[in-house]
């Protein structure tokens, strides 16, 4: 009986240790490159557009209170929708005091981020810190079971031990590991989380990269000459892209042996790239791909291929992905192992050099015109092919540099790597 007393007196002193205790914003800023505030627009009574606010908070009952229009729970965040103008925002909670949190007057059809951090119940007894980082920063991290943040990096205080960690993140595939807390000390302990569409196929892996959609100016600001008269760099045009993943790697030639039975490449290795594959042949091997695990692999566009490979658009089109070319590209007589150089910032090797890889789209002109996740013409004769090859020169090798191939012709310089629509 006295046990029972005990317990509930612990319950409650818990419980009134939470209510005591303030939520804590950890971040908000403006994303110029989310557009879910015009894709998804709301307008206030008036007509205006609102700002969309994204708040990393996974809990039930929670109420705001501000210049609201709407508001709803969406991918593991909620979405609030306020008048051009606001500056304030409260957020009410069950389980801890209310928060009023204010910040500079939003924008309408701009889209904003805020992250939100849950306090720990307070462990009376001596403790350690172990910092919980990971390659992708808006992820729920949770200890021992019971969710704690919704952005790394954490850092976790606790009683000395084993506890288990778990990341959730949309697009990613959850990911469980052990850290050892030990007293009085604080320690580091990384997770990396893997795109969703990464997987393995009789032990031979493949590892996918979610890529955040945005909008960036794609195509060379090189003056014309000699060698780019013809090669359909210009004008520089805006574009805007979905989310999406692509491959970390070019798709090796043991991956496609298991996938295809066969093994066209020149150069033979199985953590080679495979090359000498015509833009008809990687089709056949993402169709098989796909029936093994009714996936949705594809291609890369053209445009998803250059945003990834400047960064999301923020590279400049005419160097190379991630660096100066000696760390970034393999070059010289033959291919080289994938992912021996350095990744650029999106953590994707071998954007530049190694072989050249195939595209989705047919070749054509650009225009000026803005586009939304274009495709290419709907026909053509070649097929166009990015990146730069090992024999290429330097010119061939910018970001923005576009070659071709007709579709039924390979080369022992073309190869290729795997895209994915994000869901």
């Amino acid at each position: 009986m006295l046990r029972i007393i005990a317990s509930v007196i612990v319950c409650i002193i818990t419980s009134l240790s939470l209510f005591a205790q303030e939520l804590k914003v950890k971040e908000f800023y403006s994303d110029p490159t989310d557009i879910s505030a015009v894709k998804f627009q709301m307008k206030d009574l008036g007509g205006d557009p609102c700002a969309l606010i994204k708040i990393g908070l996974a809990m039930a009952d929670v109420s705001f209170e501000g210049d609201i229009i709407q508001q709803e729970y969406k991918d593991g965040e909620y979405w609030v929708y306020l008048i051009d103008g606001a500056n304030w925002l409260n957020i009410k909670t069950k389980s801890y005091l209310p928060l009023r949190y204010e910040f500079e007057a939003v924008k309408g059809n701009t889209t904003y981020i805020m992250q939100i951090e849950k306090p720990q119940v307070a462990y009376d007894g001596p403790t350690g810190t172990v910092t919980i980082t990971s390659n992708v920063r808006d992820a729920d991290v949770y200890v021992d079971g019971e969710k704690l943040s919704s952005v790394t990096p954490f850092d976790y205080k606790g009683p000395e031990g084993d506890h288990t960690v778990e990341l959730k993140a949309v697009g990613y595939n959850d990911e469980r590991s052990v850290i050892n807390v030990e007293l009085n000390k604080k320690l580091k302990h990384h997770i990396t989380m893997r795109a969703e569409g990464s997987f393995s196929v009789n032990g031979i892996s493949y590892e996918m990269v979610q890529v955040r959609g945005g909008t960036f100016f794609m195509g060379s600001t090189a003056k014309n000459d000699k060698r780019n008269t013809f090669n359909y760099e210009q004008p520089v045009h805006e574009v805007t892209l979905r989310n999406y993943s692509i491959g970390r790697t070019e798709v090796t030639q043991a991956l496609w042996e298991e996938i295809m039975g066969s093994n066209p490449s020149m150069n033979k290795g199985p953590n080679l790239p495979v090359e000498n594959v015509t833009w008809n042949d990687c089709q056949d091997f993402i169709t098989k791909l796909n029936e093994r695990g009714s996936t949705h692999f594809r291609l890369p566009t053209e445009a998803e291929w250059e945003y990834a490979a400047r960064n999301r658009g923020q590279e400049a089109p005419d160097v190379f992905s991630g660096g100066t070319l000696n760390k970034v590209a393999h070059l010289g007589v033959q291919t080289l192992q994938v992912g021996m150089k350095q990744p650029n910032p999106l953590g994707l090797y071998d954007m530049t050099g190694n072989v050249a890889e195939w595209c989705s789209d047919w070749l054509g002109k650009y225009t000026a015109t803005k586009e939304m996740n274009p495709t290419g013409p709907k026909m053509g004769v070649r097929r166009i092919v990015r990146g730069g090859s090992f024999k290429d020169d330097e010119w061939y090798l910018r970001n923005a540099c576009r070659s071709h191939q007709k579709p039924g012709e390979p080369s022992p310089t073309i190869g290729f790597r795997l895209a994915q629509d994000a869901y």
